[in-house]
């Protein structure tokens, strides 16, 4: 059975509007069951866009990439998949413990957290937090967390990397342990050291070189006919709202030990103390000031969040393991729903105490319902600046829509014809207004058009993110 094959692959990268730099070139490989491959080539050769393809992390200019007779992405593929990647930097605010079992809630047969730590020799950092461990600490965690779903192939991108003496001796003690359980294993390295021990264990030299491959095999492997029994098991469904709760709270644990953060946050709402005290103005301020700190908060708390992710590295570590990316995209929407609904309480309670608003308590719902849903296509928005822009031009993307805002909400700033047709345009204004009706504020009364708007600018950025998502412009 081919575990990994490619046939007739070749890729290239758009230098200029009119130019292409072919990076491989009718690339064919087969890697059986049971093989042991190293992968081989100087620094630019190709290894790294490879690699990328046969993660599915980038699709071939042409020719077929198959793991396990299937597409790489699909959920099949990904259950008898471990990776080492290189360049991953680590979520600060989880423990080791936390992070082995966020991964291995991916798989559906995954190894015990302890197995899993016990193996990597982690046992006694698992209350540590993951993002302070030392190097060689750090890259033992990478490879716990490529056994963590009981693989049946690993590919380990210079795994040895940062390793101690201690640390390098257990880690081909356990590769061992892989080869006698018949674990597929497809490696890259240029450390010299590694060569002591791959001498015995290789089955075959994969040499990339200026594009092109050469193979040399040492040793032919006996191949297996029969299906692995692990595998048969795996027939299943996805447990989406299983990996939800999952994800979901490791979110949560995130955002709760970040306290300066929080803080900040809390007490953004106490501003409204400076608001005047007149009962119609003072709701008329509080509704304007809820909306545009909530449209705030979408796009810099899910937009921030995934560019930091996806600069440091940690997003294309989840891209290739069993998680659906509309999970993931679930779980941050909701942790910014949850933030976005304490934020409007506090909110609120100042309007009605310190404010003196006096207000039926199903209008305060009314409002309330309608400030915090209709930020849900600004926090689509979000998630798709995440995924086309770095963290420091989200920073200045934030702050280009506050006045983009407060121009087109709907106030009276312009009386101008060609001013009103624009702003008509704008999610803002339509969200604007949906909340005014709420609060039986003069509104144009089309309540109907205005969601009608706002489904349709939700869909339109939910395409973007979905293009954004997939395009993820640092893996080119």
């Amino acid at each position: 059975m081919n575990v990994v094959q490619l046939e007739n692959i070749s890729k290239s990268f758009n230098q200029s509007l009119f130019k292409k730099k072919e990076i491989l070139t009718d690339i064919n490989l087969n890697i059986q069951k049971g093989e042991f491959v190293v992968l081989k080539g100087s620094n630019g050769s190709g290894k790294t866009t490879l690699l990328n393809l046969i993660l599915g992390l980038l699709a071939p200019t042409q020719g077929e990439v198959k793991l396990f007779g299937e597409n790489p992405k699909s959920f099949h593929s990904k259950i008898r998949l471990g990776v080492v990647l290189q360049k991953v930097s680590l979520p600060k605010h989880l423990t080791v413990k936390e992070l082995v079992n966020l991964l291995r809630s991916y798989y559906p047969n995954p190894l015990s957290t302890e197995e899993i730590l016990s193996t990597v020799n982690l046992k006694l950092k698992e209350n540590n937090w993951a993002s302070k461990l030392s190097g060689g600490e750090e890259q033992r965690l990478f490879f716990a967390l490529a056994l963590a779903g009981n693989p049946e192939l690993l590919i380990l991108d210079e795994p040895t990397r940062n390793l101690d003496e201690e640390g390098f001796i257990e880690f081909w003690e356990q590769i061992k342990i892989c080869r006698e359980k018949n674990i597929t294993i497809l490696m890259v390295t240029n450390n010299q050291a590694d060569f002591t021990y791959l001498d015995n264990l290789v089955t075959k030299y994969v040499i990339l070189k200026e594009g092109k491959l050469e193979e040399n095999i040492i040793k032919t492997v006996l191949v297996e006919e029969k299906e692995s029994s692990k595998f048969k098991e795996t027939n299943k469904k996805i447990n989406y709202t299983y990996l939800l709760l999952k994800q979901t709270y490791a979110e949560l644990l995130q955002l709760v030990r970040t306290p300066l953060y929080l803080l900040g946050i809390f007490l953004f709402p106490s501003l409204i103390v400076l608001f005047p005290m007149n009962q119609k103005s003072a709701k008329v301020m509080l509704i304007f000031f809820c909306g545009l700190m909530l449209l705030i908060l979408a796009i810099e708390r899910l937009g921030k969040r995934i560019a930091i992710e996806r600069v440091e590295g940690w997003l294309k570590l989840l891209k290739v393991t069993p998680l659906p990316p509309s999970v993931f995209f679930r779980a941050k929407i909701i942790i910014t729903l949850l933030l976005s609904t304490i934020i409007l309480s506090l909110m609120f309670v100042f309007g009605a105490f310190k404010l003196g608003i006096d207000e039926y308590l199903i209008s305060w719902l009314a409002m309330f319902l309608c400030l915090l849903l209709g930020i849900i296509p600004f926090a689509i928005f979000g998630l798709a600046m995440g995924y086309l822009f770095n963290p420091k031009s989200l920073d200045s993307i934030v702050g280009l829509s506050v006045p983009v805002a407060v121009l087109t909400c709907g106030l009276p700033i312009s009386k101008a014809k060609w001013f009103s047709d624009v702003i008509d345009f704008s999610p803002v204004y339509h969200y604007g207004q949906l909340v005014l009706y709420s609060a039986n504020i003069k509104n144009d009364n089309n309540i109907i058009l205005h969601l009608v708007f706002l489904g349709i600018f939700s869909l339109i950025f939910y395409l973007v993110s979905i293009w954004a998502y997939k395009k993820d412009q640092s893996l080119n």
